[in-house]
């Protein structure tokens, strides 16, 4: 008898009342949220403009930017004040909670915990999350972690049944879409592919989907009608989908679905190459007989299938020619929980799902000094730009005189200045309304050329405030990392 073959690998059951793997996995966010703070000179780009729209709560920010990571991180910093350590409590917390969302949904769908956890920890293994996520994306991180409590939802509602369980899908749903507007193409293939399960089918044809569709509702309306009044904030930066690009029906759709498979190879294929490696390496442990699949395993696999093939009909309709990688997480996050229950389906023991569980572990200790060295120093011709010297910016443009609004063409900077008084006030182009939300006295402050540039000219003419050309000042920003290279910026403060 060769035990090698029959006999599991053994894992200890709980460790603090929960799997290893998720104790793991709230321990190393919370190492990451305290470890990028430490080695952080100011906010980058994302989380600057997240500094900047703190100030004030509204149902929408402009940009083309759904609100919720912006309100999340507007109550954090009334909770716990307006700091690095927020921006990184609210990115980890939010990330931590996808994990395990990805885990419960899991567990709730039928799957073994040991499978649930190798597919929770193979989220490091997708690009956009195990590194992008942690480096820049606030939105991004929102809208999957939107459609992780989604996807616990469901699960959650397909076994109670209950109108309780009705709402809260329906609250997630909503969620979903307030984090990240792709995250549409996840709910509509939650639901698609739920009709396409014979248990599920009639959950949601029954009448507690009025439950579930009122809450989405109830909660989308206050930002939906904020849209419809705002429609130049919402189509702010529609330009990079590069829709109809060539002119040509035809060749827009190839193009577009070029760059969707190019993509989704990227995306996808640290993940499938590790699970791939690993499923040859135990093929000496084949399982002869493997045992029908429950609804919930039938589901998990059909995900990704409808998932991809909505996004496919999607650039079709659209004739978008620009796909980016990030814009599939909503829709290919459960990528890994699907590889670790088909290594758990066809091979013998749990030795493969311990081997996907370590290689993910492995490439999340890797990601932390890389993330270092890049948020530190970046590269020669791309430093980083939250290592711009701001307090010895904020500092000199104090000493020049009082304000108490920054208008300025980017929010990188004013967002940064909100470290040392949260009290400011920002605006710049993307802001909505951005006139009515000007108090003096106010600092305008921009980059490049001695004159600033016509985005922030017309906020100043609708706002009726006249630029003293004469007061204007001019300084050089360093970069603290890269002190050969520095950033010319202009600035008047306007009584």
């Amino acid at each position: 008898m060769n035990l090698d073959r029959t006999l599991p690998i053994t894992f200890p059951r709980r460790v603090l009342g929960m799997h290893p793997a998720l104790l793991f996995v709230f321990c190393y966010f919370a190492f990451q949220a305290l470890f990028i703070t430490f080695i952080s000179n100011g906010a980058g780009l994302d989380d600057a403009e997240q500094l900047a729209n703190i100030g004030y709560l509204d149902w929408g920010y402009g940009g083309s930017q759904p609100p919720l990571y912006t309100w999340i991180t507007n109550l954090a910093a009334l909770l716990i004040g307006t700091s690095l350590l927020t921006l990184q409590i609210v990115k980890f917390g939010l990330l931590a909670s996808m994990f395990a969302s990805v885990y419960g949904g899991m567990r709730l769908l039928g799957l073994p915990r040991n499978v649930a956890a190798a597919g929770m920890l193979g989220l490091f293994l997708i690009p956009q999350i195990g590194w992008e996520s942690q480096r820049a994306l606030t939105h991004s991180v929102a809208g999957t972690t939107g459609c992780a409590w989604a996807f616990l939802a469901f699960a959650w509602h397909m076994k109670s049944r209950s109108a309780l369980s009705a709402a809260l899908f329906g609250l997630t749903m909503a969620a979903a879409f307030l984090g990240k507007f792709n995250a549409s193409f996840f709910l509509l293939t939650l639901i698609i592919t739920a009709m396409t399960i014979a248990d599920y089918r009639k959950v949601l044809l029954s009448r507690l989907s009025l439950v579930t569709a009122a809450v989405s509702v109830f909660c989308l309306a206050p930002t939906g009608l904020w849209m419809l009044q705002h429609k130049d904030s919402v189509i702010a930066r529609s330009g990079k989908f590069e829709i109809g690009a060539t002119g040509d029906f035809l060749l827009d759709r190839a193009l577009g679905l070029m760059r969707l498979f190019e993509v989704s190879f990227l995306f996808s294929i640290l993940a499938v190459a590790i699970a791939g490696i690993i499923f040859i390496a135990h093929r000496n442990r084949k399982n002869p007989a493997p045992i029908p699949a429950i609804p919930g395993e039938r589901f998990l696999l059909r995900l990704i299938l409808v998932g991809f093939a909505v996004v496919f009909v999607g650039v079709c309709l659209t004739g978008a020619t620009n796909v980016k990688d990030r814009w599939l997480q909503p829709v290919l996050f459960l990528l890994p929980a699907s590889l670790a229950y088909l290594l758990h389906r066809y091979r013998l023991t749990d030795r493969s799902l311990f081997d996907f569980g370590i290689a993910s572990i492995i490439v999340a200790f890797v990601v932390t000094p890389v993330l270092a060295v890049n948020l530190t120093y970046g590269s020669r011709n791309d430093p980083p730009i939250g290592q711009l010297d701001y307090a010895e910016l904020f500092k000199q443009v104090r000493d020049a005189g009082e304000f108490s609004t920054v208008l300025a063409d980017f929010p990188q900077i004013p967002g940064n200045f909100r470290l040392y008084d949260p009290s400011l006030k920002v605006v710049h182009p993307e802001t909505p309304d951005a006139a009515s939300r000007i108090v003096k006295p106010l600092l305008v402050l921009w980059f490049g050329g001695d004159q600033p540039p016509e985005k922030v000219t017309n906020i100043l003419q609708a706002a009726n405030i006249e630029l003293p050309s004469d007061k204007i000042a001019t300084t050089e920003l360093p970069y603290r990392t890269h002190l050969d290279i520095k950033l010319p910026v202009h600035y008047v403060i306007i009584d």
